[in-house]
């Protein structure tokens, strides 16, 4: 009697078809292209809050020693010495650039035109603030500064920019010209309040600011009550406070 036959061994292969393939990668680049952009905005935030921390502090210090060299030889209540003011500040800072011609300034005094403006002679007119239109509040609105303001900002070393506006405001850009240029992103501001030392965010009765006050209809006022509203939903401006006091 023969022997039995040995049943024929089967073996199935279950792997993936071309096109399922295809499906599965397309998937993974959708979900990839909706939340890398978040990914990335939220860790260029935090890049950007530790570089403002980092201004704000060495800023102020600047601030701090200008008043102790010179104190209350610099009026910082009036828009016409503001720029002498801002000459003595950048003396404690690493500029590169100016917009400000300090030896002519400390030649003589403010000279103020006709036209209730400073004089073009003290001024470098290849350093200025953002250009009008090219800045946003998070709401994608854009913005400008009042133009007797622009050319009082300093370049600095690290691509901070830095601007003196409104009578005692000074403005941030941790990277300068490079992109989002938007408020409570790159663009921060803090205030210095009238006849003290240490900066703040809330200069009128120690409540509130009026960021930009001097470009209406550009203006945001900031308080104590609604810069975390104002960060999360609002301009912008708010984060500054809500960065450094939180």
């Amino acid at each position: 009697m023969p022997p039995p036959r040995k049943p024929y061994l089967t073996s199935t292969y279950n792997g993936f078809t071309l096109s399922e393939v295809l499906v599965t990668l397309g998937i993974i680049g959708i979900v990839a292209a909706l939340t890398l952009p978040s990914v990335i905005s939220n860790i260029q935030d935090k890049q950007f809050k530790a570089k403002f921390k980092k201004a704000y502090s060495t800023i102020a210090q600047a601030m701090q020693l200008a008043y102790l060299d010179y104190g209350e030889e610099i009026n910082t209540s009036s828009w016409q010495e503001m720029p002498r003011y801002v000459c003595e500040i950048a003396k404690h800072l690493n500029v590169v650039s100016s917009g400000l011609k300090c030896d002519v300034i400390y030649s003589g005094s403010i000279i103020i035109d006709e036209s209730d403006q400073y004089s073009k002679d003290i001024f470098n007119e290849k350093v200025q603030f953002l250009p009008d239109g090219e800045w946003f509040t998070k709401q994608k609105q854009y913005m400008m500064i009042n133009p007797s303001y622009k050319n009082l900002t300093l370049y600095l070393a690290d691509g901070t920019w830095v601007n003196f506006n409104c009578f005692r405001q000074i403005f941030i850009d941790v990277n300068g010209i490079q992109k989002p240029n938007t408020i409570g992103r790159d663009i921060f501001y803090f205030t210095l309040p009238k006849n003290k030392v240490s900066p703040s965010f809330f200069e009128n009765n120690d409540n509130n600011t009026n960021v930009n006050g001097c470009s209406n209809p550009f203006t945001t006022e900031i308080t104590k009550d609604n810069y975390e509203e104002d960060c999360l939903h609002g301009t912008g401006w708010g984060c500054s406070p809500m960065y450094i006091l939180e």
